[in-house]
């Protein structure tokens, strides 16, 4: 820096401070410029973060801030109508991503008949009445304060803006939340079937006449060794221990629900309209049905959901039971954002269809009631929740377990007093969790398998 240089900096600051405090702060037009591109469209998002955790929002980011920028000059109703389209894109994008769902797969799930349930739910009814005040604020500005915003200092909103993005990258940013199932591309299969040997069992020259195949809603992996341990302790029940071979592990998951389902059944990580459409894979069910075995699947939520009544009957599955065919045979239902049968009675179901024919059978069972948000005090309250001493810090991540330890006992106890049957217990994803206190319990990317593998009746003691 040359002397010239310093002596405009020193004269270019004795004035600035010379002017007083005020010269160092934003005119009335910058601010309101950085209130209606900046600070209202994500304040909600900005709240949420310092407790929840949100997921990456880069997109919205900016669109927020260059529709701010034609405040003046188109009128207030234009820029308060595409103020809030864009506020349904963003709540669409966020939602979607916070449950590994692109848009394209998230439009189809849209249901009204859906939202009672939803808004039931206290999580999701806190949140819809924030998302609708702070989008009323919103509009509110862009409808009367777009002339003022005109006015505002362009290097000051586009040095904030990008400050904002950058943060939003660096806090929010993972590879699951940014591309879902896209993350797959490229990477070697992998699944809990293949992992464990599960999924060779159709190419045995006599697999077991009882095969059963469990999709467990979010079962992600814990961090902690011990919390893992107190999960799968209905496993270790010694007579259990007598009759089968218990092996754990790990896979990755990309996508929401349906590829999990995907990924187990049909050994492919493309979501299930393309996979049928273009690839006509040879799914498991359709593998055990060529070998003469009834096929099952049970499912306690609707058959149109992921448009499961038409794919199901594709990847070979002879009998579908669903919500509707479900309710006559169970006792109970469970809450939370999907009712439907308690998980436990479910149970039942699947040991009655286990041995309903003469036939061999394969059954397929995706779980429900450990959806999140986790309805609390619908299972054994066994690891004293939100008390102090529990093995689980977060309440949330503790319902979870006890509704996992709840179904976990129920396959227990089904294996036991069916001697002989393969199982495989899988999760699907893992718990998209709105706390990052919860959600940081588990592994980024991957999921649990259980797999307990009849021991042959000539080995044991």
């Amino acid at each position: 820096m040359t002397q010239r240089h310093v002596r405009t900096f020193a004269a270019a600051s004795s004035r600035l401070l010379a002017s007083g405090p005020a010269a160092l702060l934003p005119d009335r037009a910058s601010l309101l410029l950085l209130l209606g591109g900046l600070v209202l469209p994500n304040a909600l998002a900005l709240v949420a973060g310092t407790v929840a955790g949100v997921p990456p929002r880069t997109s919205a980011i900016a669109l927020y801030a260059a529709l701010a920028l034609l405040g003046g000059r188109v009128p207030g109703g234009v820029l308060a109508g595409l103020g809030l389209l864009l506020v349904g894109l963003d709540l669409l994008l966020t939602v979607g991503r916070l449950f590994f769902l692109d848009l394209g797969a998230l439009l189809p799930l849209i249901r009204l008949d859906l939202l009672p349930a939803l808004l039931a739910t206290p999580a999701y009814a806190v949140a819809a009445a924030a998302v609708a005040s702070s989008t009323a604020l919103y509009l509110a500005v862009l409808l009367r304060g777009g002339p003022g915003m005109r006015r505002g200092s362009r290097r000051l909103f586009a040095a904030a803006v990008a400050a904002m993005l950058a943060g939003d990258v660096l806090v929010n940013g993972s590879a699951a939340y940014d591309f879902g199932a896209m993350a797959s591309v490229g990477r070697p299969f992998e699944s809990g079937g293949l992992r464990s040997g599960f999924d060779a069992l159709p190419d045995q020259p006599r697999p077991p006449r009882r095969i059963l195949l469990v999709m467990v809603e979010s079962l992600g992996v814990l961090r902690d060794p011990g919390q893992r341990a107190i999960l799968t302790e209905a496993f270790e029940d010694p007579a259990l221990r007598r009759l089968y071979a218990v092996a754990t592990g790990t896979s990755p998951f990309y996508g929401a629900t349906a590829w999990g389902e995907m990924r187990e059944l049909c050994g492919t990580y493309r979501s299930y309209e393309r996979a049928f459409a273009e690839e006509d894979p040879t799914c498991l069910p359709e593998r055990f049905a060529a070998r003469g075995y009834r096929t099952v699947a049970v499912h306690g939520f609707h058959s149109g959901f992921y448009h499961r009544a038409l794919w199901y009957p594709e990847a070979g599955f002879q009998t579908r039971l669903f919500a509707r065919a479900l309710a006559p045979r169970v006792a109970h239902r469970c809450g939370g954002p999907f009712p439907g049968p308690c998980d436990t009675d479910l149970a039942q179901v699947v040991r009655d269809e286990l041995t309903a024919a003469d036939d061999p059978t394969f059954v397929y069972w995706l779980t429900l009631n450990s959806h999140v948000p986790v309805p609390r005090g619908e299972a054994t309250p066994r690891q004293r929740c939100g008390q102090a001493g529990s093995a689980f810090a977060d309440p949330e991540v503790c319902a979870m377990v006890e509704i996992w330890q709840d179904l976990f006992a129920a396959v227990a106890r089904l294996a036991l007093a069916q001697p002989g049957t393969e199982i495989l217990l899988v999760g699907d994803h893992a718990p998209p969790l709105w706390r990052r206190a919860a959600r940081d319990a588990f592994e980024p990317g991957r999921v649990s398998w259980i797999r307990l593998s009849p021991i042959p009746v000539a080995t044991l003691p």
